[in-house]
């Protein structure tokens, strides 16, 4: 099985929108719950798996704005997001170390 988002062999990783490739980066800082965490480079925003619920973009908090689509355990495919009454797909793009 190729690398996923939970194995903590990434150094960070990008999300990438489908509709106009806007690219957000996020690099490896720490853990949080026993599994790697990403932080946005431009804003108070985390990648992070939560206890029963899979991985997510969310603030400190633990305010969920994005969720894997397909793959709530390994984080893979397909991401969607809520902002508003807007929700956009991204990628998830893995960046190595």
């Amino acid at each position: 099985m190729s690398p996923g988002i939970e194995d903590g062999e990434m150094s960070g990783v990008r999300f990438v929108r489908r509709v106009d490739g806007l690219t957000y980066e996020f690099v490896r800082e720490g853990s949080a719950h026993g599994f790697p965490s990403y932080r946005r480079v431009d804003l108070d925003t985390w990648c992070r798996r939560l206890p029963g619920f899979g991985w997510v973009l969310c603030t400190e908090s633990g305010e969920v704005s994005s969720r894997p689509f397909d793959d709530a355990g390994r984080g893979s495919g397909a991401w969607v997001s809520r902002k508003g009454d807007r929700s956009y797909v991204y990628d998830l793009v893995l960046v190595g170390q």
